[in-house]
């Protein structure tokens, strides 16, 4: 009797809980989800702020160098008075050595490399928000399937509880039942712990900390037409962003090296004004011309080069490495893929499909007395497992799908 009473208490608790939850929580699809992500997530502003800081590196390669207005006073002091001399002079900057052209274009490709960065990344932020959602969602169908199976098993015990009240049925069957449907409500209470820390990270990425967000669906399979492989593999790397951005951190590259490298022509400036003298009887006026230019002795580009070097060989690495991983992932997740929702069509087709008749003859072979009280459990747990299983297929299928989009740098 206390067993029953308890089980009584659980399932009233677990329907309560799970009306006051449904009303209580916001549900959201994965259409939302996406907008919320790239309209309110402050990863997707920092990446922003980094591009504008790449185009801001383009404007301070573009800026030329500002003319100068230089006035000078020079006395001497003669005996019995002094002469002044007076210059108003425009000092203009020429850059003859073509560096400035040369770290435009290392800006540019800097430039178009972190835009190129910045949509993998947000990209990628979407597929990993996701993969938290469609966790959620899983996490949800596992609690409605097990809370399902419950109620199945709550059945059992009632048949065993009335053949016992009628001299059908020995105390062991109600009791070990009883075990059952009280370990099951355990693993019931660790799923919806499960969930509920998924549905706080899905809130928690939408911007809602401390709340909690439901995952709309049910692990659907993929129905638009995906591409061939061979479609896939036709150029895999021009779609992937990062792949873009090392190739163009190459170019970079190379203009920083060239810019380095024109370090031995020197900075020329022209002088050009006019001038003012007191010649101690009256004064006089002319004009002032010059030309300087720097002496290149120390600074030579080393520094430059040497960077520039670096640079290089770090985005030829990232290129190489890329170039290596890009077509093995795609193949491997495509195929990942594609065998999981065959796996998921097989199990559906030939264990899913004959559950219900299995629970009905098990029920009804113990009810008119033909079968054991370990035979109706095995059944229940056949149910229970295959029920189960079949969700695990289908997010593992989700989630290869997503797999499958990260490795192509897109949504295909």
């Amino acid at each position: 009797m206390p067993s029953q009473v308890l089980s009584a208490i659980v399932v009233i608790w677990i329907c309560t809980a799970g009306a006051n939850a449904e009303q209580a929580l916001d549900v959201m699809d994965e259409r939302t989800l996406i907008k919320a992500i790239e309209a309110g997530d402050p990863r997707v502003e920092l990446i922003a702020a980094e591009v504008d800081a790449a185009a801001a590196e383009v404007l301070a390669a573009r800026r030329r160098p500002d003319p100068r207005i230089a006035v000078d006073r020079e006395e001497v002091f003669p005996a019995g008075g002094g002469l002044a001399t007076s210059y108003v002079r425009v000092v203009v900057p020429l850059d003859i050595s073509g560096r400035r052209g040369r770290m435009i274009a290392a800006a540019t490709a800097n430039l178009g490399a972190a835009r190129a960065e910045s949509d993998v990344q947000r990209f990628v932020l979407v597929v990993d928000a996701l993969r938290v959602f469609r966790e959620a969602e899983y996490l949800r169908l596992r609690v409605g399937s097990m809370t399902a199976d419950r109620g199945a098993l709550a059945r059992a015990v009632d048949i065993v509880a009335k053949r016992a009240r009628a001299g059908e049925a020995a105390g062991y069957d109600q009791q070990r039942l009883e075990l059952e449907l009280a370990a099951y409500d355990d693993l019931i209470a660790s799923a919806a712990i499960d969930l509920r820390v998924a549905q706080q990270r899905l809130a928690s990425l939408v911007g809602r900390p401390g709340q909690r967000v439901d995952a709309a669906g049910a692990l659907a399979p993929v129905t638009t037409p995906v591409p061939a492989l061979e479609t896939l593999l036709g150029d895999p790397l021009a779609q992937r962003g990062d792949y873009r951005a090392a190739k163009l951190r190459l170019d970079a590259a190379a203009a920083d090296r060239a810019a380095a490298d024109r370090a031995w022509v020197p900075s020329l400036e022209l002088t050009a004004g006019a001038m003012s003298s007191d010649l101690g009887t009256g004064s006089a006026s002319g004009y002032v011309a010059g030309l300087s230019f720097s002496l290149p002795i120390f600074d030579r580009g080393a520094a430059g080069r040497a960077r520039a070097d670096a640079a290089r060989r770090t985005a030829a690495a990232d290129a190489r490495l890329l170039e290596r991983e890009i077509t093995s992932a795609i193949r491997i997740a495509y195929e990942t893929w594609t065998e999981r929702a065959a796996q998921v069509a097989r199990f559906e087709s030939a264990q899913l499909a004959p559950l219900e008749q299995l629970l009905r003859s098990a029920e009804t072979a113990y009810r008119d007395g033909g079968g054991s009280i370990v035979e109706l459990l095995d059944a229940y747990r056949t149910a229970r497992e295959a029920r189960l299983r079949n969700l695990e297929l289908r997010r593992e299928t989700s989630l290869a799908v997503l797999d499958l989009w990260r490795a192509l740098g897109t949504r295909p």
